[in-house]
């Protein structure tokens, strides 16, 4: 396991093996733990907003989620074992739990998504426990509502919460609500829920492999995702770049007079 800072965030850097192992301390350590995945979206939230870097100080880990921080590790000097996505840690947990038993929870995306998600999951992984799912409200959820959502929680022995709210929000959400929530761990796995209910379909494996995924999402997720990572694929060049001159300056020394 290695650590490497990416313009101010703290990567983890493990294999697939690896994280799963992290993972399931986490859920015994009963921690109330949340991990983040990380790419140049929220990398770049990170940097430019007080409250995701807040979240993101506070997480257990933060995994590589793309092209990006591979780039970012290597401007630091170090190379990442593993590009780790929300939704590819989310199949190899829940197949990795079976045998130990945990119990999951969805929560995001859109209506009956998670649902779907339930189904289409149980049909692929033997044994799996999913035992509740909830679609939470686009407000903020009053006191009565979250007070509700952990009765449930604790009453279905909870060990592992999937959130998809989307980056930056789902972050924010763990951050405030995890020690409240009471949950051992949740993860924030963005747009893992629509991949898996097959709402959105995933860039082929081909891409993914040569770092590109980014770019199919870009072109194949509407106007808003397009224009969103423009400018923060943009804003994310445009640091990391000024982040390595940065590091070439000082490694200048002037001569003595």
């Amino acid at each position: 396991m290695i650590q490497v800072e990416v313009l101010g965030t703290s990567i983890t850097g493990v294999t697939l093996e690896e994280a799963v192992n992290l993972l399931d301390k986490c859920v015994v350590a009963k921690a109330d733990s949340y991990v983040c995945f990380c790419e140049a979206h929220l990398n770049v939230q990170g940097l430019i907003d007080p409250f995701a870097r807040n979240a993101l100080d506070h997480a257990a880990y933060v995994f590589p989620d793309g092209v990006s921080m591979t780039l970012g590790a290597r401007i630091g000097g170090k190379s990442l074992p593993a590009r780790l996505s929300g939704p590819d840690i989310m199949l190899a947990y829940m197949q990795h739990g079976v045998s130990s038993g945990r119990r999951h929870y969805l929560l995001g995306g859109g209506e009956g998504v998670a649902e779907q998600v339930k189904r289409r999951l149980e049909d692929e992984v033997t044994g799996i426990s999913i035992v509740g799912t909830f679609t939470p409200p686009f407000r903020e959820m009053t006191e009565e509502e979250m007070g509700s959502l952990k009765q449930q929680m604790n009453e279905l022995n909870v060990n592992v919460l999937w959130v998809a709210l989307g980056a930056p929000k789902q972050e924010l959400w763990m951050h405030n609500n995890a020690a409240f929530l009471e949950v051992p761990l949740m993860l924030g796995v963005g747009a893992a829920f629509d991949f898996h209910a097959g709402v959105r379909k995933r860039a082929p494996s081909w891409i993914r492999a040569i770092g590109f995924e980014w770019l199919y999402r870009m072109f194949t997720g509407g106007r808003r995702v397009f224009f969103r990572n423009l400018r923060f694929e943009s804003a994310f060049v445009y640091y990391i770049l000024k982040d390595w001159v940065m590091r070439q300056f000082g490694k200048i020394r002037l001569p003595r007079r």
